[in-house]
């Protein structure tokens, strides 16, 4: 035989080339094919198909996308009033899963049910190349706590939408979301004036009906271009408080920092309504002065009423007991509703009534009805004092008669009675200064039957 390494003749059978010392090849491995186990080549080809099961598998595994991890969030401007920027980087996401999101984009419009006319396949065209873009427009959406007016040390969170079911029908992959937390910081500093000193606000008008306006005359030179405004201006309340809030023509105050190197130190200042007049609207508000410039006006319209309808000769007034008062307040705020309100005081009137017939029969009794009197819009100022309603009333139109039983003179069929505006008794009186008023009036009952 030959040596394979040098070339020389060989005796056949040997280990070794006795002249160049290599291992020399069995002359039957030389010349037969070498023979495989079985057992090893199945378990070689069962090991090819495991990793090509699980490259496949992998390949096609749903991703999912940590949508968290391409938001960022920053702050500029200048301390206190900053401004927040949110920024989604796509080009980033268009990298790491852009092939995957058009892929599946495709495969699930072109896998929609009830698609008769073939839109899928057009809605699928009309994004190609921009799937990313789509992908991070729906389904990585989200919002800021507070986005302006920032200042060095806040701390913001950005929460995001839950648009998970809009990503897996849609684009064919799962995300996840982490809100975020974002702590601002490297605002610049600037000088500060006070944009308030020298502006106030007015209130007018009568609670709850107020008025508030500014009066916008500021000291600081630098907050000449800058203007106001107020939450609220009408409808007003004494103790209801409002916002003045100062502005520039830039919501940053740039350009008031760029004319006068300062911004505002303060943008927002709280004011107290005060000093209104006001409605009676509860007993709350109807103080002892009140009542008492009303009860006298109640006194003095029934004796006036008495001096020019009684009899002096038959019949006296004996006193007026104060019961107490219905306040009602309607219930629309329109200009047509009615009046603002209505106070009223509730009397039971007591009266001597005296009579002798011609007969010399005598009537002698004290009787008693319930009267009342319906002050109209009362308005008080900050002191009690009335300053409106005191001429505005109404009095019952309904008549109670007390009839003395005698025959009057020269008469056998008729008898002598008197004639009250009133009610005989409370509930009827209730009836017909309240009750009857509910449909458009909410009423407060401070009677003592």
């Amino acid at each position: 035989m030959i040596c394979t390494h040098c070339g020389k003749e060989i005796q056949n059978g040997i280990t070794f080339c006795p002249y160049c010392g290599s291992t020399v090849n069995n002359a039957k491995e030389n010349t037969k094919m070498k023979k495989h186990n079985p057992a090893k080549v199945l378990v070689s080809i069962a090991a090819v198909a495991v990793v090509a099961a699980g490259g496949w598998a992998f390949a096609n595994r749903t991703p999912t996308i940590d949508v968290s991890k391409y938001m960022t969030l920053s702050a500029d401007g200048y301390n206190t009033v900053g401004k927040l920027n949110i920024s989604f980087d796509t080009e980033k996401l268009e990298k790491d899963y852009g092939k995957q999101i058009a892929t599946r984009f495709k495969k699930q419009m072109k896998n929609l049910k009830d698609d008769t006319y073939g839109l899928s396949s057009l809605t699928a065209s009309l994004y190609d190349g921009y799937e990313t873009d789509l992908f991070a427009e729906t389904c990585a959406t989200g919002s800021a706590d507070k986005t302006k007016n920032l200042s060095n040390g806040d701390v913001v969170t950005y929460t995001w939408d839950d648009n998970s079911d809009e990503a897996e029908e849609a684009f064919g992959v799962k995300v996840k979301y982490t809100d975020i937390t974002y702590t601002v910081s490297g605002l610049a500093s600037v000088n500060t004036f006070d944009a308030f000193d020298g502006v106030d606000v007015e209130f007018s008008g009568v609670s709850p009906d107020g008025r508030a306006t500014v009066n916008s005359l500021p000291t600081a030179a630098e907050a000449q271009g800058l203007y106001y405004t107020l939450d609220e201006n009408s409808g007003l309340s004494n103790g209801d408080t409002v916002t003045l809030t100062v502005h520039s023509n830039r919501d940053d105050f740039s350009d008031c920092i760029d004319k006068y190197g300062a911004m505002p130190q303060a943008t927002e200042k709280t004011f107290t309504v005060e000093g209104l007049n006001e409605y009676v609207t509860s007993a709350d508000n109807l103080s002892d002065t009140t009542l008492a410039s009303l009860q006298s006006q109640a006194e003095d319209v029934l004796k006036a009423h008495i001096a020019q309808e009684w009899n002096s000769e038959t019949e006296t007034l004996t006193g007026m007991d104060y019961l107490g008062n219905y306040i009602l307040t309607r219930k629309s705020d329109s200009t047509w509703a009615g009046n603002k309100n209505g106070v009223i005081l509730a009397y039971k009137v007591n009266v001597h009534n005296h009579y002798q017939n011609y007969d010399d029969q005598v009537y002698d009794a004290n009787n008693s009805y319930y009267w009342y009197i319906c002050f109209r819009n009362v308005c008080v100022d900050g002191e009690g004092n009335v300053i409106s309603g005191l001429n505005d009333y109404g009095s019952p139109n309904a008549k109670l008669t007390v009839d003395s039983g005698l025959r009057i003179k020269d008469s056998s069929d008729k008898t002598k009675y008197w004639y009250y505006y009133g009610y005989g008794t409370l509930d009827e009186l209730y009836s017909s200064a309240v009750t009857t008023n509910v449909e458009n009036y909410n009423h407060q009952d401070n009677v003592n039957a």
